[in-house]
């Protein structure tokens, strides 16, 4: 056989096995995220539940394709801060995204922080806010403007208060420095306390050193970050589950997907939030359970109290509302349906914010 025989054998049979029955199509996609894969429930579902959710349907439907899954965590590939622009740009097909992070480039994902006291019900929450981006066309057209398509979202635990003093009403925290992250630095005001806009790997050396008297926190994070030595008195204060982490998928990459994948896609979206909800629920209850190892003092503020807190504030979920309607986006309305869907729900809010 000659040389040009050979070589056009060589193509025929090259096209035999990609063609051939039975054959498989790979697609490529890759998952990054800014955080370590353990450092929470809904980061450890990305590869533990949405990956093998996605390979699991796929193969149930008896679907031709096949992903080749490329995973970049803890930053490797897009830094906690990177993440909306490296899906925007293409760096990475699919994200783990802290929403709260991006208050200028997901301004509705922040209602729920100028919501405090509403529910502990991480799952209630989510769903509510499934229901936002279902019935309010601005939610998802964050993303549309971002090149991106939400595949899921997910809440995190209640917010309490750790201190290196016992706090049993709004009083004991005046005058004192009290840090936690920039969006919920608003359940400060009103009670004296100085808000200090930090974040969880600055907490326990800088209540250790002084620079703060306590912080704010989810209680999924205490134990992982012994947060409890640097602050022993853990108050039960109930600022409530919010909404906090998404998962989303470079547009462009999404629309080359046949319908049958973007389903999928969608489907194993909504498996992570769930697994993310119970996730965090579960690691909340552990830490509060393992406080005596740290020797640290729980103490839950009575409804009371809670009710005192609230109303030391102003209105900032009217704030925050009028604030967004002045800029041409909905929050009064997404304040309205979130409370109301919430009260359907089963929430008994502390306050209620929409109504005064």
């Amino acid at each position: 056989m000659g040389g040009a025989a050979i070589k056009a054998a060589v193509l025929v049979c090259g096209a035999l096995a990609v063609t051939a029955p039975g054959a498989q199509e790979k697609i490529k996609l890759t998952v990054a995220s800014g955080q370590p894969p353990r450092i929470m429930p809904s980061m450890a579902n990305v590869p533990d539940t949405f990956i093998p959710e996605v390979n699991r349907r796929i193969k149930a439907a008896g679907l031709k394709y096949e992903i080749e899954w490329k995973e970049a965590y803890a930053g490797s590939l897009l830094k906690p801060t990177q993440v909306v622009d490296g899906i925007r740009d293409g760096t990475a097909d699919i994200a783990m995204i802290p929403a709260g992070l991006f208050p200028d480039k997901l301004p509705l994902e922040q209602v729920t922080f100028a919501v405090p006291f509403l529910t502990p019900d991480v799952g209630l929450l989510s769903r509510v806010l499934d229901r936002l981006h279902a019935t309010m066309p601005e939610f998802p057209a964050q993303y549309d403007k971002l090149n991106q398509v939400r595949l899921g979202g997910t809440g995190v635990d209640s917010y309490e208060l750790l201190t290196t003093f016992p706090v049993r009403r709004i009083e004991d925290i005046q005058g004192k420095k009290i840090a936690t992250a920039g969006a919920a630095t608003i359940w400060l005001r009103g009670t004296g306390a100085t808000p200090v806009s930090s974040n969880i790997m600055e907490y326990y050396n800088s209540t250790k050193t002084g620079v703060y008297d306590g912080f704010i926190t989810v209680a999924s994070s205490f134990s992982g970050m012994k947060l409890p030595e640097a602050a022993p008195y853990v108050t039960r204060v109930g600022f409530g589950a919010q909404y906090a982490v998404v998962l989303t998928m470079n547009r462009d990459s999404y629309r080359k997907m046949p319908e049958s994948l973007r389903k999928i896609l969608g489907e194993a979206g909504a498996a992570w939030g769930l697994a993310s909800d119970k996730g965090q629920v579960a690691a909340g209850n552990a830490n509060l359970q393992n406080l005596a190892s740290f020797k640290a003092q729980l103490y839950e503020l009575p409804r009371a109290e809670q009710v005192r807190w609230a109303k030391s504030m102003p209105n900032i979920a009217r704030e925050w509302a009028e604030r967004m309607d002045k800029q041409g986006l909905p929050g009064s309305k997404a304040l309205g349906v979130l409370m109301a869907e919430a009260r359907k729900a089963g929430a008994t809010p502390v306050r209620d914010w929409d109504k005064e």
